[in-house]
Formats: structure tokens, sequence, C-alpha cells
């Protein structure tokens, strides 16, 4: 998926705005930063992600930014629309599955934004969260927690035709 100039201006702009409001903020215990990029392009490469979903959906993205001190307030927002939660890759193609997300109707996007301007992204596939959680294998670095779901359980991003009526909006 291919992002116009302006909407690739605001996904960074907004990447911008989340990687100042978590200035200085550490890290998640389980974070290796060994391993990580840092966090100004991780956040630029999500929004573009995030964009691209709602893009491909026709579904409203709000570009959220929020103050630190803030963040219990408004985690439990969906990334686009209202429920959809998106997952972005680097290295690989397994995406994490939170069980905190559990029960809340959401589907996983799970996208691939195209280096190193991330002016494209790819969308790999959707899936049923809680899908994804009962596919999905524990992780390395927070096996409780997290499981990850590989690309080979994704439906096609082309199949994706919106919010079932059993879902209901978190």
């Amino acid at each position: 998926m291919e992002l116009y100039p302006w909407e690739y201006e605001w996904a960074l702009h907004v990447g911008a705005r989340r990687y100042i409001e978590n200035w200085g903020k550490a890290d998640a215990r389980h974070y290796d930063k060994k391993r990580m990029e840092d966090d100004r392009t991780a956040q630029a490469a999500a929004c573009a992600g995030e964009l691209a979903v709602a893009k491909l959906t026709n579904q409203y993205w709000g570009g959220h930014v929020w103050p630190g001190n803030r963040h219990e307030e408004f985690k439990g927002m969906a990334d686009v629309g209202h429920d959809i939660e998106v997952r972005r890759v680097r290295t690989s193609s397994n995406a994490a599955v939170r069980k905190r997300q559990l029960g809340k109707g959401l589907v996983l996007f799970v996208v691939r934004p195209v280096v190193p301007e991330f002016r494209a992204v790819e969308i790999l596939g959707w899936i049923d969260h809680d899908e994804a959680w009962e596919k999905g294998e524990p992780s390395g670095y927070d096996a409780e927690g997290t499981r990850v779901i590989g690309e080979d359980y994704l439906n096609s991003p082309m199949t994706y035709t919106g919010a079932d009526e059993e879902r209901v909006p978190v």
C-alpha cells in the first residue's frame, strides 16, 4: 500500500509526537535494546502501518497521541476504527498477540512498513485477535502475556470486509 505524500507526512508527524510524549519513559522489562531500533524510527513506522490499514479498510485513524502520564486512561483504544489493532513487524513476520486484549472483539492486522522511508506498507494480513491467541505460540520474552502468530495463519488483506455484527466496539 503506497501512502500519498500528505498521508506519509501526517503518519511521521504523529510518530514524532508519540516519540516526544514518551521521551525518557522506561521501556518494558522484556525489551531487549540490542534487538530493537530506536524509538523515533519505531514510532514513525508504526504510524505509517496504522494509517495504511485505515486506508485499506476505509476506517477512521485518529492518530492518537496522549501524554505519558495518561497512558492507562487511553491504552484500550483500538489503533484503527473501533476494533482494529495493528502490529508492525520488522525482522520476521511473527506478530505479537497480547493476552490483555482478549475478549475485546479486536481484529489484528500485521504490517511491515518498507524501509528506509516507510512511504509504502506491506500489509501481511489479518486475523481475529482471540483466534490469533489460540493459534499463537508463547513468546520467548513474555510467555504468560504475549504469544506470537505466524504469517501462515493470516487472512489475505483483500478478504477483510469489516466488523462482524458479533464484534462490539471497545
